[in-house]
């Protein structure tokens, strides 16, 4: 079976599809990958057989940083049916076509709504993968008359399927919005486990690799906030911000383009972030407990979740100062509550079904379309 897998955004589109997409290498089928350039670098080395990468501005490295701006959630929702359902799609929709002749199967995330008219212009079974852990920001409502714009574009007679033909959500139910469940023939999948938890004390932070360009003084704050703590101290700052910039840090403070988080969470007491989906799932699979600044697309109502479940602490990017933020960490670092909490839903997360059970569905699928 040969599989065409994309996604619409950055990184954080295509790590979550990866233990299905790793499932089906292993079981002998052959992948190929379109995205964006700087998300691709997230691909590991050798699963895929081919990589067509569409170049974008992450990929070039700066010192700047744009203002912190207040964030809108209907904005933000909206942004969905104006930018994910309009240019990006069309965008998506013509690098897939391209790799078409080749697929029998197209793998997405939730927001590549190109890809998945493409393929249901080429009668292509497609399966798509949830990427938003808080279901709160694709909503039905808000994106119908878009997606349907979008498929007349397309040249379909008839709107195609949001979800898919197979919907994954590598999330544990609990971390979803109970105001958006996920549809009843949902295929759950358990993501990668990753390292045990074994706290050592130390705080990891970062915001990503979207929003840590446009956040302000925020860094300059957390690394003034951490700089007075007693304990190891890791900073990403991405791939495209140069570390140079924010000048030297004591020595237990390190300040780094890229950093393994699969290997320094589980180590981690504390994980300070963004609030995106990926940092959310990856801090409970490794035991962490959270402090989250949310700022754009499903942040904030990722946010939301990390306050209801009781998993750690939500602060205003705009306002926390480094002595709220410091506060913060040390009381976290010695709250056994929350850390309980965290590894609770951690073992909701190892309790999903393999991957190897999404893998046997997307075969059918294949076949049946045959």
């Amino acid at each position: 079976m040969r599989v065409l897998c994309s996604f619409v955004g950055g990184a954080g589109h295509l790590v979550p599809q990866l233990p299905l997409l790793q499932g089906l290498a292993e079981a002998g089928h052959d992948l190929s990958l379109v995205g964006r350039a700087s998300g691709v670098t997230s691909a590991p080395a050798g699963l895929f057989q081919r990589i067509s990468a569409r170049q974008d501005d992450r990929t070039r490295v700066t010192s700047e940083i744009a203002p912190l701006l207040p964030v809108n959630r209907e904005a933000e929702v909206d942004v969905v049916a104006e930018y994910f359902a309009g240019d990006a799609a069309r965008q998506s929709a013509d690098a897939v076509e391209k790799e078409l002749p080749w697929a029998d199967v197209i793998v997405c995330d939730e927001l590549d709504f190109g890809a998945m008219g493409a393929g249901a212009r080429a009668g292509l079974p497609v399966v798509v993968v949830s990427v938003i852990a808080s279901g709160a920001l694709v909503r039905d409502e808000r994106i119908s008359g878009a997606l349907e714009r979008l498929g007349v574009a397309l040249g379909l007679a008839q709107q195609f399927p949001h979800r898919g033909n197979l919907f994954v959500v590598p999330f544990a139910p609990r971390m979803r919005d109970p105001k958006f469940p996920a549809p009843s023939d949902v295929a759950w999948m358990r993501p990668a486990e990753g390292k045990d938890p074994a706290p050592n004390g130390s705080v990891v932070a970062t915001l990503g690799t979207e929003f840590n360009t446009e956040s302000g003084d925020l860094f300059d704050r957390v690394l003034r906030a951490l700089a007075g703590l007693n304990a190891p101290t890791v900073v990403a700052v991405g791939r495209d911000l140069d570390p140079a910039r924010f000048g030297r840090q004591p020595p237990h403070e390190r300040v780094e383009r890229y950093i393994d988080l699969e290997s320094l969470i589980p180590q981690a007491s504390v994980v300070l972030h963004h609030g995106g989906s990926g940092l959310f799932m990856r801090s409970v699979l490794g035991g962490a407990s959270q402090i989250v600044f949310p700022m754009g697309a499903d942040r904030p109502f990722t946010a939301d979740r990390v306050d209801s479940l009781g998993i750690g602490r939500v602060l205003d990017p705009l306002s926390a100062t480094p002595d709220l933020i410091r506060d913060a960490v040390a009381a976290l670092r010695d709250d056994g509550t929350t850390r309980n909490n965290v590894l609770a839903l951690r073992s909701d997360v190892l309790g999903l079904p393999d991957s190897t059970i999404v893998v046997r569905r997307v075969e059918t699928l294949a076949d049946n379309a045959r």
